[in-house]
């Protein structure tokens, strides 16, 4: 499960927060941006309760909020859990991982992109 909500408000910067729960693990990622790229930042918790009080806690701030959580599917196999679309990191597969580069699948192929 991954789900991320736009803030109505920034808070110390942050306009959107991710929580990934997948591998017995959640995650909480959080952006300085609305847009589809890498996390500047993340968490990590036991639970799903436990996520989501932390939200709840230091980012729902506003009582009258029209935000709401956005379901997405969850990453594609070697793929990127704080990035919606399937981006990887290149060469991921292989011995020599490119850290900081980042391709994406479109069209059935591989391609560089940049954030």
């Amino acid at each position: 499960m991954r789900k991320y909500i736009i803030l109505d408000t920034p808070i110390n910067d942050i306009k959107k927060v991710m929580i990934v729960d997948i591998k017995d693990e959640i995650n909480m990622f959080l952006y300085n941006t609305s847009d589809d790229v890498p996390s500047i930042g993340d968490y990590s918790f036991e639970t799903l309760q436990e996520a989501e009080d932390f939200f709840n806690k230091e980012f729902s701030k506003e009582k009258d909020s029209k935000t709401s959580w956005i379901y997405v599917l969850n990453p594609t196999k070697g793929c990127q859990e704080d990035i919606i679309k399937s981006v990887r990191i290149k060469a991921i597969n292989t011995c020599n991982p490119q850290w900081g580069t980042y391709e994406e699948f479109v069209n059935r192929k591989w391609i560089d992109i940049k954030f």
